[in-house]
C-alpha cells in the first residue's frame, strides 16, 4: 500500500471516530467542571485574568480556557471552544503520529491506529472533556515528540521545550507517565539540557502558584495533601476499577509496541537494551507512584465524568512516543522477503474498520448508560442548561439586579448561564469567583 493510501485510510478512521464520538456524546452531555472552564475562557477572552488556575483552586491550570480565547473572539460559544480544544488534544497526537509513521514505518502507523481504537470507551469519553487534563497532556506530548525526534535542536530550543513539559507536569502530575520515553535521548548533552528545562518548567509552575500566597481569598477548593505509602499501593491496586484501568492501558500500549518491535531482528548489545530497561523501569515506578497515593481513589465507578481514567490519560501517549521514536539503526530485509505491511496491505484496513465499527457501536451504546450513573460531578445536557438559563435570564431581567442570586449551590447554572448566555448567576455556597460579588456590589457594569 502506498504512503498516500495509508495516510488516507488512517485519516478516514480518525475522522469517523471523532464524528461519531463527538456527535453522539460530547455534543449532548457536559458537566459543571467543563462549564467552569468555559466561563473562565469567556472572562479571559474579555481580557480579564482574575486568577491563573482553575477558578477557586490553587492547582490545575485550565489550558483550554487560555487557548480558547481566540475562538471566542471569532464568535464560537465558550463551551464549544473549550470542547474543540480538548478533542484536538486527544485526536491530533494520534493522527500526527500515524501520519508521520506512515512514511517511515507503516507497521507503526497502523499500530497507532489500533492503539487508539482499542482504548476503553470510558477512557475515550473522559479524555475529551475539558478539565485541564487532556490539553496539558497534549502540549507535553508535543514537546516530548519534538525532543525525541529532533535531538540536534539548539540548546535554547531543547530547554524551552523541556520547560513546557515541566510546566504541564506541575499542573497534572500524571504527565510524568510519559517522561520515561526520554531514555532514548542520545548522549549526555541532551539529558542535561532537558533535565534543566524540566526543572525550570516545574519551578515556573510553582512561581505562578505564588499568586495564591498573596491572594488566599481566591482559594475555595484546597488540594488534598498528597501521601505516598506502600499501604496505599496495596490497597488501591486491589480496587477492581483501578486495577482494570491500569491493566487495560498498560497491556494495550505494550502489545502495540511489541508488535512493531518484535518483527525486527533483535540486537542485544548493551547500548540497545539499556534504553528499554530504563524506560520500563521508569514506567513501573511512575505507575506505582500514581497508584500509591491517596488521590487516585477519588472516582465514581464507570462514570466518565469523574473517572479513574482521568488519572492516567498520558499512558497511551507514552506509547505514541515509543512507536514514533527514531530508529538508531536499520536492518535490510532478507533477500526475497516481502515487508510485513505490504503482504497484508488489503487486510489491515479491513481489520481496523471492523474493530472501529465494533468500538463505535459500543461507544454509542454505553455512553448514555454511563452518563446516567451517579457521579460526584453530575452530568447535564445542553438542552437542560438552555431551558434553565432562559428561565433564570427572564427573572434576572425583570429584577433589574446586577446579578441573579442562586440560594445554595448549582455549579452548572452558576457558571453555565454566564458562560453560554451572558446571564450573571452567583451562588451562595461554594462560589469560585470570589471577586465577582464585590465587583457587582460596587456597581461595576456586567
Amino acid at each position: 500500500m502506498s504512503i498516500r493510501s495509508t495516510r488516507l485510510w488512517l485519516l478516514g478512521l480518525f475522522i469517523v471516530h471523532a464524528a461519531v464520538h463527538l456527535a453522539s456524546f460530547q455534543s449532548v452531555y457536559l458537566d459543571s467542571d467543563q462549564l467552569v472552564i468555559a466561563d473562565q475562557a469567556r472572562w479571559i477572552a474579555r481580557g480579564e485574568i482574575h486568577e491563573p488556575f482553575f477558578f477557586g483552586q490553587s492547582y490545575l491550570l485550565p489550558f483550554e480556557a487560555y487557548l480558547a480565547a481566540p475562538l471566542i473572539w471569532l464568535g464560537v460559544w465558550p463551551i464549544a471552544a473549550v470542547k474543540a480544544l480538548s478533542a484536538l488534544a486527544l485526536y491530533l497526537p494520534f493522527l500526527w503520529a500515524a501520519w508521520v509513521l506512515a512514511k517511515e514505518r507503516p507497521a507503526a502507523a497502523w499500530a497507532v491506529a489500533a492503539l487508539f481504537i482499542g482504548l476503553h470507551p470510558e477512557y475515550t469519553l473522559a479524555a475529551a472533556m475539558p478539565r485541564g487534563f487532556i490539553v496539558g497532556t497534549g502540549l507535553a506530548w508535543a514537546g516530548l515528540w519534538v525532543l525525541l525526534r529532533h535531538p540536534a535542536l539548539p540548546a535554547l530550543g531543547m530547554v524551552a521545550l523541556a520547560a513546557l513539559v515541566g510546566f504541564c507536569t506541575g499542573s497534572y502530575m500524571s504527565i510524568a507517565l510519559m517522561l520515561p520515553a526520554l531514555a532514548w535521548l542520545p548522549g549526555r548533552r541532551p539529558f542535561v539540557l532537558v533535565s534543566l528545562g524540566l526543572l525550570l518548567g516545574f519551578a515556573l509552575f510553582k512561581a505562578v502558584g505564588l499568586f495564591y500566597w498573596f491572594h488566599p481569598d481566591h482559594v475555595v477548593h484546597l488540594f488534598p495533601r498528597l501521601g505516598f505509602r506502600l499501604g496505599y499501593l496495596i490497597h488501591n491496586f486491589g480496587v477492581q476499577e483501578i486495577r482494570a484501568a491500569i491493566t487495560h492501558l498498560g497491556v494495550l500500549t505494550a502489545v502495540m509496541c511489541l508488535l512493531v518491535v518484535l518483527p525486527r531482528p533483535l540486537q542485544w548489545e548493551w547500548r540497545t537494551v539499556l534504553p528499554w530497561l530504563a524506560c520500563v523501569s521508569g514506567v513501573c515506578l511512575a505507575v506505582a507512584l500514581m497508584i500509591a497515593n491517596n488521590k487516585i481513589v477519588e472516582f465514581n465507578s464507570k462514570s466518565p465524568f469523574f473517572s479513574v481514567y482521568r488519572m492516567m490519560l498520558p499512558l497511551p501517549f507514552l506509547g505514541l512516543l515509543l512507536l514514533g521514536r527514531r530508529q538508531t539503526s536499520t536492518t535490510a530485509p532478507a533477500a526475497g522477503a516481502t515487508p510485513w505491511p505490504a503482504r497484508r496491505a488489503a487486510l489491515l484496513p479491513a481489520l481496523l474498520v471492523l474493530l472501529l465499527s465494533a468500538q463505535l457501536v459500543r461507544l454509542v451504546r454505553v455512553g448514555p448508560e454511563m452518563a446516567e450513573l451517579p457521579s460526584t460531578v453530575p452530568p447535564i445536557t445542553f438542552e437542560w442548561l438552555r431551558a434553565n438559563c432562559e428561565e433564570i435570564g427572564g427573572w434576572w431581567r425583570e429584577s433589574r439586579e446586577p446579578y441573579f442570586t442562586y440560594e445554595g449551590r448549582n455549579d452548572a447554572l452558576a457558571y453555565g448561564c454566564h458562560a453560554q448566555f451572558g446571564v450573571p448567576v452567583l451562588q451562595t455556597d461554594h462560589e469560585r469567583r470570589t471577586w465577582l460579588r464585590e465587583r457587582f456590589a460596587q456597581g461595576v457594569p456586567r
